[in-house]
């Protein structure tokens, strides 16, 4: 087994095998076919649910029409590079005025299932021993980041974070070198850590870590198989924190008709991250960093 040996978590990362990746987001004979089938089915169902208020003639009728469509192509979008889902159907939903909570509700219902999902896609490449110092100490500071978001001033904190993201982003863009850094175990943690009260306040579990990532100078693959797993830890232990710390009344069972959508986003979007080349995702990577800062300054004003 090969391992990439500059440090961090990629000291136990083997090289991800391509074949294997690749085959991984094939429709395979002939469970592919059938679960691609139900999900299709699921749609249908859940876009004539969606439709019965526009056919009864109902006021904002069409409002949950246009979530769906947000939430799909937010999960589009973000599954490319595999992240900041929240930060932009955040921005999403509030521009459509959808209720605080309901759209919480959405965004962590339809995030975990297009996570899962990728996670799952993705399994023979990750190297989950090699996560755990970013997951456990993600787990451990994602507390905080619930404490500050009830009790602290979470726009400021939004604005600042916001900021960050979106001006690393564009020195990524138009910085000519690339510099790699090499990384402990420690330094792993540090990194979710940060994600943790990153995850916590703002929704964004994937802000430093994905940094983090793109500053080792990995391929695409060896990127995603960190980051992904790693968010998909965080939004579980969010949701669980959330519901500890913010007890809530809404109906979850209302969020889940729209993980359809999600879901079809998710894979639309995995698959344009397979024709990508490493270099051009390192530029879709950047850009969405920077849309997910600009949105989360919105978010703030």
């Amino acid at each position: 087994m090969m391992h990439n040996q500059r440090g961090g978590a990629a000291v136990t990362l083997a090289t991800m095998p391509r074949k294997v990746f690749g085959q991984s987001f094939s429709i395979g004979l002939p469970w592919g076919r059938i679960w691609l089938g139900a999900l299709l089915l699921c749609t249908v169902v859940a876009s004539a649910n969606l439709a019965a208020p526009i056919l009864e003639h109902r006021d904002n009728g069409w409002l949950s029409i246009a979530v769906a469509a947000v939430l799909m192509l937010c999960a589009l979008v973000s599954s490319i590079a595999g992240f900041a889902f929240a930060a932009l159907a955040g921005s999403a939903l509030a521009y459509l005025g959808i209720d605080r909570v309901q759209a919480v509700q959405m965004m962590v219902v339809c995030s975990i299932a297009t996570q899962l999902y990728a996670v799952w896609k993705i399994r023979a490449s990750i190297r989950w021993v090699s996560l755990w110092p970013m997951i456990l100490a993600g787990s451990t500071t994602i507390p905080l980041g619930v404490w500050l978001l009830v009790h602290a001033d979470g726009p400021v904190y939004a604005a600042g974070l916001g900021a960050f993201v979106a001006c690393y982003a564009f020195y990524i863009l138009l910085r000519r070198g690339s510099s790699i850094v090499r990384g402990t175990p420690w330094h792993d943690a540090v990194a979710g850590a940060l994600g943790g009260v990153a995850g916590g306040l703002a929704g964004f579990p994937g802000s430093f870590v994905t940094i983090w990532c793109s500053m080792r100078g990995w391929d695409k693959l060896q990127q995603r198989a960190v980051y992904q797993p790693y968010i998909l830890a965080m939004q579980i232990v969010a949701m669980v924190c959330l519901r500890c710390q913010v007890p809530t009344d809404g109906d979850i069972a209302q969020a889940l008709v729209f993980v359809p959508f999600a879901l079809l986003g998710a894979i639309a979007g995995l698959a344009v991250f397979q024709c990508l080349t490493n270099r051009q995702f390192q530029i879709a990577l950047s850009v969405l960093l920077a849309v997910s800062g600009v949105g989360l300054l919105s978010r703030a004003f």
